[in-house]
């Protein structure tokens, strides 16, 4: 990894740090502010509908003017949308926060497109695992630091200290990540401009199975993340704590896989990587439910962990490879909108599942994931002709 990347992994880590603190704090304090578990449930998924709306177009904008404005713009957003969220005295004026989050979620987007300007190869394949690695530790140091501000200061302070992180962030980017020369001209984007946000699918043969494998793995996540809270409540009797233990040992596991990851892809390759995460995911899943304690379910969750720490970084390291060095910024605004997608359907499917029977979302989703892992061909290895010189 070279020395330039380590601001943007700074940065990343600092912006996924406020992320956490906030967002299991959200329908804790829209139902103090009274909302119903319908409107709590939109309120937490306008921030993924923004992000499906307004991903691929932020991700072909940073081809065009180059990463560094688009992280500069969207991380000030965030910053300002965790300061409404500071001042929010009803649940309208959460939603705000949320739809302003989502608007600048695209700072995700235009770090990952960073990564793939200055990497390919196998080295591609590392840095997109350590790009994975700094958000999970942003997203284990978030809730604790989150929820300890809260307790001794309130939710204005956890939402101005969480508007802080990403102020810290903005100043990483600006002064730390140096610029990398945009590949796409402006003659020669601005079409592509006006281009409905999916046509990069059409134009990249063999890119459509990869995204849909894609959607497939973050839906499988959030079935989990909608549901997880209340099958360990339902089956064991476990609380936040537990919750909150077994959340921050998957984070810490994920991010260490994502650190090795190049040692990995260097032994195996990106298609065994695939093929071996989602079956590793499915086999924690189905156990999951039939957990009969603490350490079952801690097994169960460390392969559902590692499996996802294998699958997310390199998902994006393959697809990165099929697209050429102009349209870098697209591929990931539609990956980011991919994940959206997944986020709106996971929850909601698994909630209703849930109501019918504990365990079912665990059983979709482990033949979802296990559908993902069919669904992996051998992807090309060289990477997409460049046509211009990055």
């Amino acid at each position: 990894m070279s020395r330039s990347e380590w601001p943007l992994l700074a940065a990343v880590f600092l912006e996924m740090t406020g992320f956490g603190m906030a967002f299991p704090d959200i329908q804790l304090r829209a139902e103090v502010f009274g909302a119903p578990g319908q409107i709590i449930g939109a309120v937490l998924a306008s921030y993924f509908v923004v992000q499906l709306l307004v991903s691929p177009a932020w991700g072909r904008l940073s081809d065009r003017v180059g990463r560094k404005p688009v992280l500069l713009v969207c991380t000030a957003l965030s910053a300002g949308s965790m300061v409404i969220y500071a001042l929010a005295h009803t649940v309208e004026t959460i939603l705000l926060s949320r739809l302003v989050a989502g608007l600048a979620a695209a700072n995700v987007v235009a770090a990952q497109a960073y990564i793939a300007d200055v990497n390919r190869g196998v080295q591609l394949e590392r840095s997109m695992g350590r790009m994975s690695a700094a958000m999970l530790a942003g997203l284990v140091a978030g809730p604790a630091i989150g929820g300890f501000l809260a307790t001794v200061g309130g939710n204005q302070l956890m939402g101005f200290a969480a508007a802080g992180c990403s102020l810290a962030s903005w100043v990483w980017i600006l002064f730390g990540v140096r610029s990398v020369p945009v590949v796409a001209t402006a003659t020669s984007e601005a079409p592509r401009l006006r281009r409905r946000s999916w046509a990069l699918l059409q134009d990249t043969p063999g890119l459509m199975r990869f995204v849909a494998i894609a959607v497939a793995g973050w839906f499988v996540l959030a079935c989990l993340e909608g549901t997880y809270g209340r099958l360990i409540k339902h089956n064991l009797g476990m609380g936040q704590f537990e919750f909150g233990l077994i959340f921050s040992y998957e984070s810490l596991l994920g991010a260490g896989v994502g650190w090795t990851l190049g040692w990995l892809a260097t032994r195996l390759g990106s298609s065994w990587m695939l093929k071996g995460g989602y079956l590793l995911q499915a086999i924690g899943l189905l156990a999951m439910p039939f957990a009969p304690g603490f350490g079952v379910l801690l097994l169960a969750s460390t392969f559902y962990a590692f499996g996802i720490g294998v699958t997310n970084p390199t998902i994006n390291s393959v697809c990165s490879k099929m697209t050429s060095n102009e349209r870098q910024g697209e591929l990931f605004g539609v990956l980011q909108a991919a994940r959206s997608v997944g986020f709106v359907a996971g929850p909601i499917l698994g909630g209703a599942l849930f109501d019918v029977l504990p365990g079912l979302p665990y059983y979709v989703a482990a033949g979802v994931a296990a559908i993902a892992a069919l669904m992996v061909v051998a992807p090309q290895e060289e990477t997409a002709p460049e046509s211009a010189p990055g």
